[in-house]
């Protein structure tokens, strides 16, 4: 545990990057976009339920207001709820808790600590390889780096897709 915050915290602050675990600048955004690279380690906890760490790059924009996305990083943990047992693929729900670090064109570097829920479906290209589209209701707690002021939390529902690669560590069916 200690290893895995420690790793979680020097990324934070050693990769320069634009960012999204799903937040945007815009605290005032309720809709937007989202796509996203990553990949992603999913653990069997039961046979309906599984625990996924990801990391990632991904971009975030705005349904609402017009302008550019802004582009970054991404750390996130992830319950996750399969409808079919021993099948983990196609429509799942789940709650995930993320980190991000942010910056847009504007110059605004945030961090973000973003919980959420989400609506998936897992399409398995290859043994490796997964096509992810979501829909994602999360709460974006943002701290602005350079003025150091916080942002009240406002709800954001994103429209999203992700592309990466997963690893699927199944040990209840090993046994």
């Amino acid at each position: 545990m200690k290893k895995d915050l420690m790793i979680l915290f020097l990324g934070l602050i050693t990769l320069p990057g634009y960012c999204d675990v799903i937040f945007t600048p815009l605290q005032y955004n309720f809709l937007s976009y989202s796509g996203e690279i990553i990949f992603s380690l999913e653990k069997v906890k039961k046979l309906k339920n599984t625990t996924c760490y990801w990391a990632g790059a991904g971009l975030v924009g705005s349904l609402y207001y017009s302008g550019p996305p802004t582009f970054g990083l991404e750390l996130a943990a992830e319950k996750r709820h399969y409808f079919k047992p021993d099948y983990f693929k196609h429509f799942f729900v789940s709650g995930y808790l993320g980190v991000a670090y942010m910056n847009n064109v504007e110059g605004v570097s945030l961090i973000g600590l973003i919980p959420g829920l989400k609506i998936n479906y897992k399409a398995q290209l290859s043994q490796k390889l997964f096509l992810e589209p979501y829909l994602s209701l999360s709460v974006p707690l943002t701290c602005d780096i350079k003025f150091q002021n916080a942002f009240v939390p406002i709800p954001i529902l994103t429209v999203g897709v992700r592309f990466g690669i997963s690893r699927l560590i199944n040990k209840i069916n090993a046994l």
